[in-house]
């Protein structure tokens, strides 16, 4: 393990290495980056999760600016600094993950406002300060291990891109109504579930979200109008149209060329068209086509008889996962590996063994922060895990589960990702 100590930090060092003592501290993984800095997680010496923020070397004079307004801003941001140094901040609480990450899918839109309304409070304790938060994307706000979200700093996030402001982008303006704008663009991520796209009109249409409630598009209109003029005045206002957002007429702002719809007063995010009922003839080709959707490879029985009786796989969720169901019971077949050689392949694992066979099949189990990935950062999560057990051990193939459903699994040299809730294929 490398150690080193803040008094041999130098301005040479562009990312504080993995597993590497900080201030005192354990590093992690790197969370997160922003314009000259890193975040990585880390554990202090009173078995605190902390943040580790880091100042890279390369870094314009404004972005060192930005570092220190973490210290300053602290309060407003909802952390806590616990020690500042002049290339590291510790903080807490921990960032588990990034906003951009959270399973939006899977939540109803009155749970994804709540998170969203947890970002505009803390942007409201900014503005009670008349303290500009800069750009809001959802890359750039963090989540704790509870899934609420959280701000690190003000101005963190770059000046450009679809959540910018027209006038922060043109001339560099920073202000309380350039944060509307970007919680604007952010409301609209968190309803429709996709980047917002780049808006030229002084009003915009959003003639895309006519299938949401009218109310939601009508706000994200006034807040995202070109003219800082036309958008909320404060985050007051904004919030309470938020709160009324089922009286459409009463919130936002309409657009003369665009019929909203979506109007009632229960209006809700639509859920996908319900599949039909497939007819009696019809039934044979829709099973024929079902068989050749593409399944994980599965073992071969004389291989699985090799780890020995007490180790079951059971299909389920339709063929398209394994159910691990006596893997934790297998003691004759697995072989439990240490925790600190479990949590060393990766910070998402918290438990691992290994088959007796040889070459042994890796089973691991990831925490609840596997949910915060994102599908390419799951992919090169496993990838990597997946080399550093072959080079340790020799292991081709493996699978990763959560609870009884697999997430992931590596068979020969295929890696496959699954939806860790319903075990679809990405």
């Amino acid at each position: 393990m490398t150690v080193l100590y803040l008094s041999t930090y130098t301005a040479t060092m562009q990312e504080t290495a993995t597993n590497a003592f900080v201030a005192g501290v354990l590093v992690g993984r790197p969370v997160f980056r922003a314009p000259g800095i890193v975040v990585h997680g880390g554990l202090d010496q009173e078995d605190r999760e902390v943040a580790v923020i880091v100042l890279q070397a390369v870094t314009t004079d404004g972005q060192k600016l930005n570092f220190e307004n973490i210290s300053r801003c602290a309060d407003m941001s909802g952390i806590e600094v616990l020690r500042k140094e002049p290339y590291v901040i510790l903080a807490t609480p921990e960032p588990k993950g990034l906003f951009r990450d959270l399973p939006w899918g899977s939540w109803s839109l009155d749970e994804r406002l709540r998170h969203f309304e947890a970002v505009v409070d803390v942007v409201r304790r900014f503005h009670a300060h008349e303290e500009p938060v800069g750009t809001l994307s959802p890359r750039y706000v963090t989540v704790d291990d509870e899934l609420k979200p959280f701000l690190l700093g003000p101005r963190l996030a770059p000046r450009s891109g679809a959540y910018v402001a027209p006038e922060t982008a043109s001339e560099r303006i920073l202000d309380l109504q350039s944060d509307i704008y970007s919680l604007g663009k952010l409301l609209y991520f968190v309803v429709a579930g996709e980047e917002p796209p780049r808006e030229a009109r002084d009003v915009p249409k959003l003639e895309e979200l006519t299938k949401y409630p009218a109310g939601l598009v009508r706000i994200i209109r006034k807040a995202n109008c070109r003219q800082p003029e036309q958008r909320y005045l404060s985050v007051d206002d904004f919030l309470k149209d938020l709160g009324n957002y089922r009286e459409y007429k009463k919130v936002g702002m309409q657009h003369e060329e665009v019929t909203d719809r979506n109007t009632g007063v229960l209006s809700v995010v639509p859920d996908a068209p319900p599949k039909p009922e497939p007819k009696p003839a019809e039934k044979e080709k829709t099973n024929q086509k079902a068989a050749k959707k593409p399944r994980p490879k599965i073992p071969s029985v004389f291989r699985l008889q090799k780890l020995g009786h007490g180790l079951g796989l059971a299909l389920a969720f339709a063929g398209i996962a394994f159910l691990v169901a006596d893997y934790i019971s297998a003691e004759n077949a697995l072989r439990p590996l240490d925790a600190n050689v479990s949590t060393g392949l990766s910070s998402f694992i918290s438990s691992a063994s290994l088959t007796k066979g040889e070459p042994p099949v890796l089973f691991a189990q990831v925490d609840e922060s596997w949910e915060l990935l994102s599908t390419e950062r799951r992919r090169e999560e496993v990838e990597d895990l997946f080399k550093a057990a072959h080079r340790q051990w020799g292991t081709r193939d493996g699978f990763l589960h959560r609870g009884d459903a697999v997430v992931a699994q590596c068979w020969g040299k295929e890696i496959t990702i699954f939806d860790s809730f319903h075990g679809d294929e990405q």
